[in-house]
Parts: C-alpha cells; structure tokens; sequence
C-alpha cells in the first residue's frame, strides 16, 4: 500500500506558492442547489445583483432560478420560473436591470408549457427564444413572451435562440440572437426584412442574426430585423450543395443615442459590410469534408433599426494549422468615445497590434481548444485601437465577459490555464478562473487574480461604487475587499478543480486565497494517530467546529471537512488566524461529492487519473493498463462511512465502506467494483477504489478511457486512464 501514500499523498499536500496580489476578493455563494449552474449577472443603481441559474427543484424539475442580493451577496428574493422539459431544458442567455429596478432575462425554450403572461409575439411550436420581465421584488412575472418563427429554408423547424440583452435609459428592451426562421417577426422598413433562403439544391438551412426592440412595457415591437446572409465560401465539389452560411449574434451594447452593437460569429461571405471598415472579406469557409473556418463579425445599428452605422468582419489575419477554425466574439462593451471593446476566442492565427500583452497564440495550438482574446476597436470600426491574446483556451470560456469602468479601465473575466495569463509572476495561481483589469490601450494588466474554476469567468459587473462583482457557475459571486489582509478566493475539493458551493463529510477540501497561512508553508502534523487542528496558530472552523489540517500556506490551506456538518444544512467557514478572524461564505452540505485525484489537468476526456495498474505500476500513457484487468484509483467526498464515531482526522488503519453505493462508470455501462473503502495509511476521507475495466476487443491498441465516479445520487468529473487491448 506503499504506493497509495506515495501518489496521493503528492496531490494532496501540493502547495500553491505564497506571493502577493493586488486585488482582493471575497466570494459568497447563492443558493443555486448542488446540481445548478449560474449563468447570468446583474446589477441595479442601488448595488443589488441579480444571479440568474440554472436550477433542479425538489421534484426534478429543471427550471430558471433568479437570485436577488444585496451588494454583499446576502440574498434578498428569489423566483423560479419556466417550461417542464427535460431534454432540452430552457437556458438564460442575458439579463439586465432597468431603471425601476425589475429584472430582464432572455434566452431560449423548447418548451411547449413555457410560461406566458401578455405575449407580444404568438406562440411558435418550435424552440424560439424567450423575453422574460420580473418584477424588482422578484415576486412575479410582469410580462413574457416567446420570440421566433416556425418555417425554416429548408425540412425542419425555424428555430431561433435569444443570446443577449440590453436595455436603454427609457428601459426599452433590445434582444439579439440567432434564428432559421423565414417567418421571425421583422417590422417594416427595418434594416433587413428577408430571412433565410434554401440554396443551392435547397437542402442546407442559412442561420441569420437578429435584433429586436420590444417596448419597455412588453405591448408592442418598436422594431425588429434580421442581419445574415444565405451563402458560404466552399470548395469541396457536390459537397458544397449543402453548404449554407451561418451567423449568430452572441452580444449586444447600446449607446446614449440608441444606436446598438451587436457581435458575433458568421460563416456567412456576403454579410453587409460597410466601405472602410477593417474587415472586408469574411476569410470563412465551409465543406463537408471537415474544413471550418469562421469569422468574427460587428455590426452597429443606428436608432431605429433602418440602417447601419457601420459593419465588419472580424477576421483571423492568417488561417492556422487547422481544418476547423473559430473565432467568435461573446461579449461587447462600448466606450464613451464610441469605440467598442470585444472579447471572445480565437484560433491561431488571431490579428494583433504591435506590443500586444500577448502577441502569440499562448500554449499548443491544438486543434479543438481557442484561445481568449480582447481588442478595442475605433469609433468607426477602421482599425484596431489594440487586439490580443488573452490565456489559453484549455478551459471553458477563455474570455468570458466585459465592462469599462469610470475610468476608462476595462474588466475581464474567463477561464485560463494560468501559466498563460499575461499577469505579474507574483500573482498567485489559485485556479483556472480570472478576474483582470487592464489599461484602457490594453497595453498593460493594471491588477489580475486568479480563483479555482467555478468561482468567477462567467460573468462581470460593475457596482455604483465602481468596483467588479464577477460571477462564477457555482453561485459564487466574488466581491473586490480593498485592504482587506487577507481574502478567501474558493474552496474546492481537493481532488478537483471547480470551486463548490457544497461540502460533505470527511471531504478533504482545498481554500485558496490570499494571507490565508503562514507565509512559510507547514505540512499536517499527525499526534495519536491523528492530523492536528492548528498548524501556525491557524484553524479552519466548519460552523465553529475546528477541521484537521494537512497543509497551511499563504494562498492555500488542505483541510478535512468534520464529520459533524453530516447533522447540518448548511456550513459556516471562517479561517481562525494569529491575526484575528477570516469570516467566510456559508456552503450546503451534502451527503457526497466525489472527484477523483489525477495527475494532469482536466483537459478531455479528463484529467489522468492517479492510479496503478494491477501488477502496482504506475498507470501512464507508456505504461497502460491490460484490457479487462483490475486497476486502483484514489478519490475524496464519499461522505460518512460505516465505520463507529468521529473519525475527523484520523490516518485509516480498518478498512470502512462508504455509506453510500459507489460505481465506476462509462459511457456504456457501470464497471465491477471489486473494493471501495477507506486508503490505507491515508487519512480518512481518502478512499481507494480497486475496479475492472472494460474488456473490449475494440478498443484502440492504445486508448485515453474516460470514465466517471459515482458515490450515491453524486457523480464526479471526468478522469481517464491509459487501456490497452
């Protein structure tokens, strides 16, 4: 059992190097439930924020969630809403707040029971996209409506998906998206008023853009216009019969004026692009036979929808080394001076201006993963203010949103390795998840922070007060603390990435932030058999229960959670220092949460895990394990065990099961589990699991398998390991 101790015991003391930081943060967490997803935020003149989720109720049904708090995250109202299905459920897209304080949410419904109070368009039985406005007290719907068409080009349905909101002093509500509807609603005299056509022998369908301005009441369509066009280049013979060009709208912006901006991504060649605008040619392409190539593209839309301002392409200055290349724009902002900062991803090849932050695309250029990147536009869509790089995009969401602050500064928040990111080398690297300020030339990072995946990256506003609340798909929401001496960015489980919003019993669990330990860092200290609950004078408190410690640093502490929070509903964490006290976020319990230890990142199929093959060999890409034979992982969050009494900290020397069924799963069918229990010579809350892999003639000479853990009702993230025949 030497080998358990020798390969966990590596991932759990790791520790995260004590540096400095020149922001800090404080997460707190909204109440999405242990299977929600947050998506969206908001914020009104008085500094509450709106979390808008993703959300399973009590009885299974998927719904939307809307969260209102104050401007420290302590929740105020909360309201569910939407349609019953369950293959597709109904996913928010955009929300903004209007002057009175209620809350506008947009998105997409295949629904046929989506909730409807005074539509302004008829009800399509196709999936369309939905305007939804609450109330401020988050206590009703005051009006909603689905927006789309039901004809498509070609067979099939027109479907049609809202992506973006934004609304006008007057609270006017501006939409954008994308629909394959010859039938969307479209107002006379607006800009584009011709959808969709079949071309070619009619058996692809065109994808068009979108905007729509709905009344602030919800009564009556102010204007509403399509912008796309039918055609794609192709040069892959009969093939390109059914090649079509696609375009979607992912953002919106508006100015004082009324004029809106709208970004997205297009494989369309004959857009309507303005003379001088700095992208005339599309550089896209579409076949059948596996090459993509697919621009970027802005368009602004003077007051009144009738005509453009200006349009352009965002293309790539030079196609890269892959078949398939996107870059897509997700996210716009617009300046005082009339310029327009979009953010999105890019491939290699992304146009960047001379003294760039990141002038080259970061990392391996592998095919499926883009990059983030930013760039700032002129007034006139002629050039480019700056364009850059920005981290890598082995993570979901390399840049996920934007918004420019008072000064001018622009904030940004995605997903990076952080290794990547263009930040002072005494940042700490916390997780995958960003938060950064950079001057308003882009040329330099003003301040940049890092936090476990989950915790930020999905979404960024700023406060009256200036400062940035950034959302993460978790529920967290981190808060800016200035002078604050210490700041608790997550927690996670200590086998995983993603920050969480739960905790089980015996979890060993990761805290990372800033000033958290002792600046020397201090390995666990085992008296009676047992971890102590201090190390350096700190102690982590589980509703004011002192946890055992395996690792205390400055930017991380390991910690196991009590077993006492089994008795709890939800857990109170607070960082007990030499200094005074860190109060922080209060987390649900739950009954697992299961992540198994790896040894890489979590790049698909999943990170690979710690394991050893079945004659004790480490498992690795050179050294696979047989087909069939039985091989050994390591995993924490399996909740209580049936062993007796309070085991909190204790080094495992009888072999308890977990509570909880545990299973070993793939895509097909659930493995035999030839033992699951506590590791021995590992502290408990550290399980090792002995199961069989899948004996398939099939299989590759040499296969990366993924799989997934599953403790009770909770199933982990993906792990891999190497197979061979």
């Amino acid at each position: 059992m030497c080998h358990s101790a020798r390969i966990v015991a590596a991932l759990i003391f790791i520790a995260a190097s004590s540096r400095a930081a020149s922001n800090q943060f404080v997460p707190r967490y909204v109440p999405i439930g242990p299977s929600g997803s947050a998506r969206l935020i908001a914020t009104d003149a008085s500094g509450d924020i709106f979390i808008v989720a993703n959300v399973a109720e009590s009885s299974g049904r998927p719904q939307i969630r809307a969260i209102k708090t104050d401007p420290l995250g302590n929740p105020l109202a909360s309201f569910d809403f939407g349609g019953s299905s369950e293959t597709f459920p109904d996913l928010p897209s955009g929300a903004a707040v209007d002057p009175q304080g209620n809350l506008v949410i947009v998105g997409t419904t295949a629904s046929t029971d989506f909730p409807l109070v005074s539509p302004v368009f008829p009800a399509t039985s196709t999936q369309a996209g939905f305007v939804v406005k609450l109330d401020a007290q988050l206590s009703k719907i005051l009006f909603s409506t689905r927006l789309g068409g039901s004809q498509a080009a070609s067979l099939g349905p027109g479907s049609t998906s809202a992506n973006a909101v934004a609304l006008d002093t007057s609270g006017n509500i501006y939409v954008t998206g994308a629909t394959a509807a010859t039938d969307f609603p479209t107002t006379s005299g607006a800009f584009q008023t011709t959808g969709p056509a079949p071309t070619g022998f009619g058996f692809g369908s065109p994808t068009f853009g979108f905007v729509t301005e709905i009344a602030s009441n919800g009564r009556s369509v102010v204007y509403s216009t399509y912008y796309g066009s039918n055609t794609t280049n192709c040069s892959g013979g009969s093939s390109c019969l059914s090649a079509v060009g696609t375009t979607t709208a992912n953002a919106i912006a508006i100015d004082g004026t009324g004029a809106v901006v709208i970004g997205g991504n297009t494989t369309a060649n004959s857009l309507s692009i303005t003379p001088g605008v700095l992208g005339q040619q599309c550089g896209c392409m579409v076949s059948a036979n596996g090459v993509y190539h697919q621009s970027g593209f802005l368009a602004k839309f003077a007051a009144g929808g009738r005509s453009l301002v200006w349009a352009t392409y965002v293309p790539l200055a030079q196609m890269g080394p892959q078949s398939v290349s996107t870059l897509s724009i997700t996210s716009v902002a617009l300046a005082p001076d009339g310029s327009v900062i979009a953010a999105g991803n890019a491939p290699v090849g992304l146009f960047v201006t001379t003294g760039s932050l990141q002038p080259s695309y970061p990392g391996t250029p592998f095919g499926q993963y883009n990059a983030g990147f930013i760039a700032r536009i002129n007034a006139l869509a002629t050039g480019y203010v700056f364009s850059t790089y920005f981290g890598d995009g082995v993570y979901q969401s390399p840049t996920g949103a934007v918004a420019i602050d008072s000064q001018g500064n622009i904030w940004l928040t995605g997903g990076s390795d952080p290794n990547t990111l263009p930040f002072l080398p005494s940042t700490p690297q916390l997780g995958s998840a960003f938060i950064a300020e950079l001057s308003a030339d882009g040329s330099s990072v003003l301040s940049g922070i890092t936090a476990p995946a989950g915790a930020a990256g999905q979404g960024i506003r700023l406060l009256p007060n200036g400062s940035p609340a950034a959302l993460g798909t978790t529920g967290s929401v981190l808060l800016n603390a200035p002078g604050q001496p210490a700041s608790l960015m997550g927690i996670a489980n200590s086998a995983g990435v993603q920050a969480s919003n739960n905790v089980a019993p015996y979890e060993l669990v990761s805290l990372y932030g800033i000033g958290l330990g002792p600046t020397t860092p201090l390995s666990g200290i085992i008296q009676n058999g047992a971890f102590t609950t201090s190390l350096g004078g700190v102690q982590v408190l589980f509703n004011n229960v002192a946890a055992p410690l395996l690792y205390a640093g400055s930017n991380q502490i390991n910690a196991v959670v009590p077993s006492s929070v089994a008795a709890q509903d939800v857990v109170h964490i607070q960082i007990r220092t030499p200094t005074g006290l860190l109060d922080g976020p209060l987390l649900g319990v739950a009954p697992s949460q299961p992540e198994v230890f790896q040894s890489g990142p979590p790049v698909p199929p999943g990170g690979v895990a710690a394991a050893l093959n079945h004659d004790g060999s480490v498992n690795s890409a050179g050294n696979p394990a047989a087909s069939g034979s039985v091989v050994t992982i390591w995993a924490t969050g399996a909740g209580l065990n049936n062993g007796p009494g309070n085991q909190d900290g204790l080094i495992a020397s009888i072999l308890y099961a977990p509570l909880l069924p545990v299973s070993v799963l793939t895509d097909l069918d659930s493995l035999e589990v030839l033992y699951a229990g506590n590791a021995p010579g590992l502290v408990t809350g550290v399980i090792q699991i002995n199961f069989r892999l899948p004996s398939r003639s099939g299989l590759p000479n040499l296969s990366q398998v993924p799989f997934q853990l599953q403790i009770g009702g909770a199933i982990s993230s993906r792990f891999s390991l190497f197979v061979t025949r």
